[in-house]
């Protein structure tokens, strides 16, 4: 996660090699793209019915679920359980919690996930046979050439550890594997639509977001992932989900929340949207739906939660 000034942090190993020009050159641009991409926050192309909503929290996460949560999915198996993970710097687990933001695992803690590395989760979705996907995908500086997804069933809300995950490593078909990249790469945003795992990219050099489709699943190969599409968001995209009955598709950026419906199969760009700019909402980086009418929203510099309803008849 990126961010500048207040409520906004750059993960940075950045001033380490400071002497290397291209270096200091590749900063300044991350820098000067962050500051346009906040400014232009949710200023998406026009014919967008827009609606601005003043959030207050409804409840905060535990502390010991993590400081930095980066995504939600809501569990098939267990009723009213939501699956959540932190970002780097984080154990490499899963957290259950309920809607108010409470662990309900029996041991009061996270599930580990063994034989994981947590280099940056940012990303979190859910199949309806019940498998997560934990997405390792985020690449701040586009210097990430392949990226991992674990891929588990649910576990029991009693176990402490799960067995060991199916490692699918993705790349985009469109970054060089070895010349330098643009800030293009950089995703925090997956969803399943069709039993298919969609990612959207944040992108910082241009604040629009790339949609891409992981067609195959294989273990101990690189799969390359399809690109779909393109969207002017006019913000960073921090997550995404899908309405139970996958007829609206929610995107979340740092200022606003997307809704994109009436879409025919996985061309969602091209039906009807909306958008929502958040106010009072902090840093938002999950959003996850708690039925086909209502969205769970959490923040990651305090960790409060928010809701969202759909007034969907009005539509």
């Amino acid at each position: 996660m990126h961010s500048v000034s207040g409520n906004i942090k750059i993960k940075v190993s950045l001033y380490k090699n400071m002497t290397d020009t291209a270096h200091i050159r590749q900063i300044a641009i991350l820098i000067l793209s962050i500051v346009t991409g906040l400014l232009s926050e949710g200023c998406g192309p026009g014919k967008t019915e827009e609606h601005t909503l003043r959030l207050k929290p409804v409840s905060t996460v535990e502390k010991s679920a993590g400081k930095e949560i980066s995504g939600l999915a809501k569990s098939i198996i267990h009723k009213e359980v939501y699956w959540a993970i932190n970002d780097s710097g984080n154990p490499p687990a899963i957290v259950p919690l309920n809607r108010k933001g409470e662990i309900v695992s029996k041991s009061g803690r996270h599930i580990i996930i063994p034989g994981s590395r947590n280099i940056d989760w940012e990303a979190l979705a859910i199949d309806n046979s019940g498998i997560i996907y934990i997405c390792d995908v985020g690449n701040n500086y586009s210097r990430r050439k392949e990226l991992q997804i674990y891929r588990i069933p649910e576990p029991p809300l009693e176990c402490e550890m799960t067995g060991k995950p199916e490692i699918i490593t993705v790349r985009y078909p469109d970054q060089s594997a070895s010349a330098p990249t643009a800030f293009l790469f950089d995703c925090e945003a997956a969803f399943i639509f069709n039993k298919k795992l969609y990612l959207l990219t944040k992108r910082l050099q241009d604040s629009s977001t790339t949609l891409y489709r992981l067609e195959s699943e294989k273990q101990n190969k690189t799969n390359t992932l399809t690109l779909l599409s393109n969207y002017p968001v006019g913000g960073y995209v921090t997550d995404a989900d899908i309405s139970p009955d996958q007829n609206i598709l929610a995107v979340l950026t740092y200022k606003a929340l997307w809704l994109f419906y009436d879409f025919h199969n996985d061309n969602f760009f091209d039906g009807k949207k909306k958008v929502i700019h958040l106010q009072n909402a902090g840093q938002i980086e999950s959003v996850v739906f708690t039925s086909p009418d209502e969205l769970l929203l959490v923040n990651e510099t305090k960790n409060e939660l928010f809701t969202i309803r759909l007034n969907r008849g009005d539509w």
